[in-house]
Parts: structure tokens; sequence; C-alpha cells
């Protein structure tokens, strides 16, 4: 057993998280690892890695402290998206046109019903549904306008997004009544929660333990949510995106260090003082202390400084290396906004109008639609089943270019006289109009059969109007007799 070995045995074994190694957790023979071997499952350098990299975020804990400067703005960016998309709640009926004594429902529109049909993690409600309904009142849509007494639907759905973001793990308390129906969801920070591993992969995790301080508590797995990113080292927990790139983050944190030392101007005079003649060690001393006094601080940048004799001021320039800082810190803002989906585009202040929009629908097509689909998930998997099996919510779109294309896609077909008008007012949810129930057509426009056909004289109209009426007369006197 190496250094690394054991250091993280060490810290491991502290923790109860000792691993056993992966072959003896699937071995048919081997002997299988106890309840006291919780970390079965766990890479061992999982949590001894922080020994051999201390200063980068490595913890949970520190995965949060983290948030700052861009990794703030990008988490900030995704939490807030994330929050303001409305989620709807679905009935899938196997009978159409069937009602039910506790939900109250109204007909989707069918462009709401194709974006649904989109959801592959939908089909088992969709596949068997002879009709799907938008639900309007139930006692799940009761609980996400108060989730509990302090937070309501949207801070849910950031709180969650944030954690998600940050440590690649978020955990929801679900506090049940007495009929086992959620009544209240509360946000536990993840940082301070892990999973207790079970003896074997028929119960791979019996229960979750918050600890904080001398605060420790265990909760059963059925009174908790747990939402993780995939994590190569461990199937049961998350993989933190800060951890993915903990090194950009922390060349980023060491050069907002370096740019506060500048900017509070430690006695920094922009070159190097040289003595030219011995001044000796009393005067030395008191011009460092007046140098300190009378030039350290953002408000005394730039003051002009006095020189006694003996003493020479050598102005410094900027070196290559000083001058690649630039562009590192471009990099390294690009990759932390690269690993949080958020395109750098969207802080560019060179970009045009396109380039924006085109960053924007990019942000919401791989930042907040899988953040939006992983939160429905999860509340389809876990929580709605508690209420009632039929029902299951989704997001609306949040992708504005598949909302443009949809309405380019619907005025065309009314232009086209396909669709009538109230029935795209329907659609949208707008009021029907006088006049709108009837298709509209292009007079203009003629069958295919009569294309090409020259239309006849006035002589030739007159005539054929005359043919028609001799053979109307001649049949009526045939009918008289």
């Amino acid at each position: 057993m190496n250094i690394i070995e054991r250091a993280s045995y060490f810290f491991g074994k502290a923790r109860g998280l000792y691993s056993k190694g992966v072959e003896d957790v699937f071995s048919t023979t081997g002997t299988r690892p106890s309840i006291g071997d919780q970390s079965a499952w766990v890479d061992p350098y999982e949590w001894g890695s922080y020994l051999l990299d201390s200063k980068k975020p490595s913890t949970k804990g520190q995965f949060v402290d983290s948030n700052l400067g861009w990794v703030y703005i990008c988490v900030k960016l995704n939490f807030q998206a994330v929050g303001s998309q409305r989620l709807r709640l679905y009935v899938s009926k196997e009978t159409k046109g069937k009602k039910y004594m506790t939900i109250e429902t109204r007909p989707v529109d069918r462009q709401r019903l194709k974006w649904l049909y989109t959801q592959t993690d939908l089909d088992s409600w969709l596949t068997k549904a002879e009709e799907i309904e938008e639900v309007t009142e139930n006692a799940f849509l009761d609980l996400m306008k108060e989730v509990n007494p302090y937070h309501g639907s949207r801070e849910l759905k950031e709180f969650t997004t944030m954690f998600m973001d940050l440590t690649g793990e978020c955990y929801w308390l679900i506090l049940k009544d007495g009929l086992k129906v959620p009544r209240q969801i509360w946000v536990i920070p993840s940082q301070y929660m892990n999973p207790v591993y079970g003896d074997s992969l028929a119960k791979p995790i019996i229960g979750y333990k918050y600890k904080r301080g001398n605060v420790e508590l265990t909760l059963k797995p059925e009174d908790v949510v747990m939402f993780n990113t995939p994590n190569p080292k461990n199937i049961f927990s998350g993989f933190s995106t800060i951890k993915g790139v903990a090194d950009a983050v922390y060349i980023q944190s060491q050069m907002n260090e370096f740019e506060t030392s500048i900017f509070e101007n430690r006695a920094r005079v922009g070159g190097v003082i040289e003595e030219v003649e011995n001044v000796g060690v009393n005067a030395r001393k008191r011009f460092q202390e007046k140098l300190s006094q009378e030039h350290t601080g953002p408000k005394k940048a730039g003051k002009m400084m006095y020189l006694p004799r003996g003493l020479k001021h050598t102005k410094d320039t900027m070196t290559p290396t000083e001058l690649n800082f630039i562009e590192g810190r471009k990099g390294n803002r690009e990759e932390i906004c690269t690993a949080l989906d958020v395109p750098f585009g969207m802080f560019d202040p060179h970009s045009n109008r396109a380039v924006a929009e085109a960053a924007g629908y990019q942000h919401s097509k791989i930042g907040i639609l899988p953040r939006c689909d992983r939160f429905s998930e999860k509340m389809n998997e876990r929580i709605l089943p508690l209420f009632d099996e039929k029902l299951f919510c989704a997001f609306d779109d949040p992708v504005p270019q598949n909302r443009e294309l949809a309405l380019k896609e619907s005025t065309q077909l009314v232009i086209a006289g396909i669709k009538a008008t109230n029935e795209d007012r329907a659609e949208r949810g707008l009021e029907a109009v006088e006049g709108g129930d009837e298709p509209l057509v292009d007079s203009r426009r003629i069958p295919l059969s009569a294309a090409g056909i020259t239309p006849p004289t006035p002589e030739e109209q007159e005539e054929q109007i005359m043919n028609f009426s001799k053979k109307v007369t001649e049949k009526i006197r045939e009918m008289l007799g």
C-alpha cells in the first residue's frame, strides 16, 4: 500500500468509508461487504484526493465556497432560467372524455401536445393514453404553490439547479401526512448530506446522513429524493461540475487575488528602488516605513514619490509571462462557462444581435432544457406516484427558436386555409373572434385542373348562356307535357 492509498484509507475509514474493492462487490464467491464497509461502491481516491490537491476545490463544501466570480455568474444564469420555466401537470386518460372526482382538467392544445410527444421520458404515460389533458386543480398543484412555509415552486427549482451545478447532488426532504401524501418539500444543502451505503446491490443506499457541526441526523431513504449527475467513480453519488474544472476555478481565484493585490497597491510603485550610494541601514528602514504609509492602498495609487539621495527608481515592464496572463484569464473564463453550459458569446461585448440570440438559443437547448428534464423526471419518478399514478408533469418548451418555428408553421397553415383563425387562437389560449370559424382562402387561386385553360370571350359566354337557357326551357316543357 503506497502513501496515497494509506492516506485515502485513513481518511476514508474515519468517515466510515473504507473501500473493499469493486471485485469483492460483484463477486459471487468472495466475501460480500458488510454494512460497516459502507463505501464498497466508492473509489478510495474520491475521499483522499484532496490530500494531494489541497489548494483546489475537492469537497462539496469547497465546491459551494467556489460560488464566486464566473462560477456564480453562470450558476445564477442557470438557476434563474430554470426557475422561470412553467411546470404543468397532466393526466393520462385511458378512456377519452373520462372525468375524475378529485381532478379538474382542461384540453391541451395541439402545439403543446406535439411537444409532449417529443419527450421520451413520458412514454409510459403517453403510449397508453387515449387522451391527455392538463390538470388545473389538484393537491400536487397546491404543494407547488407552497412547497414549505418559506419557499415556493420557483425557489424549489432554483435551489435544485444551484446545488446540482455546484456539487453534482441535490437532496429533497419530503414531509408526508398520515396518508403518506407529500405536504412539504425541503431542499437540504448537499454539502451536509451523504448517502449511507448498504451491503448489496439490492439495497445500495439504506439511508442518508445529515451532518453539520455537532448536528447529525439519519434520514430514511423513502423520505429523501436524491438528484445526482453521473459520477464515473461512484454511480450512487454525483460528480460536481466544479470538480471537473477545478484547475480553472483555482487559477481564476488566484488571478483574482493577484489583481486584488495590485488594486490595493500593497506598496507596489511599478518598479525597483536601487541604491546607487550607501544610504545606511537606518535611512533604508525609514524609507521603507514611509513607502508603506504613503503608497499602500487604492486611494494612494499613482501618488508622487520622493526619493532620498542615493536611491534610484527603475520602472518595470510587463514580461511575456505577464502578457499571457490576460489570455490565460480569458481561457479560464471560457472553460468555466462551457462546463456550466453557458455560451461565452452571451458575455462578448463585441457580439451583434444575431450572435447574442444564437448564444441564447444554445444556452436554452444545452443548458436549460436538460436541467428542466432532470427536474420533471424526478418529480414523475418519486413525487407524483404518491398522488396518482395517472399524473405526470412536464415543462413547456424552454427553447425560444422552437416556439418561433411553431408560430411560423401555424401562421402559414392559417394563411393557406388549412386551419381556421379561431382554431389557431384556441391553441394559443385566446378568445374566438367573429367570422373566424371558417378557413380563409385566397380568391385569386384556382383549382389545379383549371390551370392553363383560356377564359372564353364575351361572345362565347353569351352563346353558352343561350344554349343553357334553351336546355332548361325544353326540360320544363317535357315535365309539363
